[in-house]
Formats: C-alpha cells, sequence, structure tokens
C-alpha cells in the first residue's frame, strides 16, 4: 500500500506545529494566546506574534489594563530611556512615549478609541523616529477578544475545591 508524499508531509508538519505549540496556548489566526502563572499564581494574559520583520510583538492584559510591547535582538536601546512613536491603526492615531529596556519598547494603551481601532484595521504601524515598524493586524479582533476572555477567566477563578489551586488556561 503506498502513502501519498504529500499526505505523510501534511501530517508531519501537523504534528511538528502542534509540538511546538505551548500546552494551553490558544492560536487565534497568527496570534498565540496564553496565560501566565508566577508559581501557581495567575499574573497576565498575553497575545503575541512575530512580523516579517522578526520583530516580537506582544499584547498583555493585566491588572493595570493593556500593554504593547515591541522586541528585536538587532536593537540596542537605552535602558530607561523614552522614544517618541506615533501609532496608527486604520484611520486613528496615537502619539505616545515607549519605554526602552535593552532590546525592547513598551508602552500601556489607554485610549478605548485606539484599542477599538486595533481590532477594525488590517495592519498597526509603528512609526519611530528611524524607521516605521508594521504589524499585521489579521484577527486581532478575535485574539483580542480571546485576550479579554482569558484575562477575566483567569483573573477571577473560582476554584471547586478549596486545596488545589485552579490550572491557568487561555
Amino acid at each position: 500500500m503506498r502513502i501519498p508524499i504529500a499526505a505523510v508531509v501534511l501530517t508531519t508538519m501537523a504534528v511538528a506545529a502542534h509540538a511546538q505549540t505551548p500546552e494551553g496556548t490558544v492560536a487565534v489566526g497568527p496570534w498565540k494566546v496564553d496565560a501566565v502563572s508566577k508559581g501557581q499564581k495567575f499574573e497576565r494574559c498575553t497575545m503575541t506574534r512575530t512580523t516579517d520583520d522578526g520583530v516580537d510583538v506582544q499584547f498583555t492584559r493585566d491588572a493595570i489594563g493593556l500593554d504593547l510591547t515591541m522586541s528585536s535582538p538587532k536593537w540596542k536601546l537605552g535602558r530607561g530611556k523614552s522614544y517618541p512613536v506615533e501609532l496608527a491603526a486604520g484611520s486613528s492615531v496615537l502619539q505616545a512615549e515607549v519605554a526602552a529596556s535593552g532590546n525592547a519598547v513598551s508602552l500601556p494603551v489607554k485610549d478605548e478609541r485606539f484599542v477599538k481601532a486595533l481590532r477594525l484595521a488590517d495592519a498597526l504601524d509603528v512609526k519611530g523616529e528611524g524607521a516605521t515598524i508594521k504589524v499585521a493586524l489579521d484577527k486581532s479582533a478575535a485574539g483580542l477578544d480571546r485576550l479579554e476572555a482569558c484575562y477575566a477567566k483567569n483573573g477571577s477563578a473560582t476554584e471547586t475545591n478549596p486545596f488545589v489551586a485552579p490550572k491557568a488556561k487561555p
């Protein structure tokens, strides 16, 4: 009996893809949503992806709210410095200062109008003084919904057994 090569390749790729996704991580299009705990204590939920240029993009939802972090091993940033940026999602534009740490920048996203634009736009442009980083926002509405659901579920988890800690699930 002969098995078509394409079937073997597709099966191998599916097994490899499943093996690379950590347990508890949920894929929403190109985004990966995960609950993060420290020990047995839930801390936050994250939604991550990598751009075509190798920039890691992460939205974090915690008790403070929504935060955007971007990092690249190519970046050399002044620790503790801040840099001006313009974020554009569709027709919504936000002027901000990103806080730097090594090879990463982050900023809280508190503007609800801008968060709505992130759900609807096709791309997020992050314009710095030296370049513009383009982040495709395909499936971002579903990803951000899943991120909020992850936080709501894990942030207010009630235990059915008071002697066993609940598992964090995205």
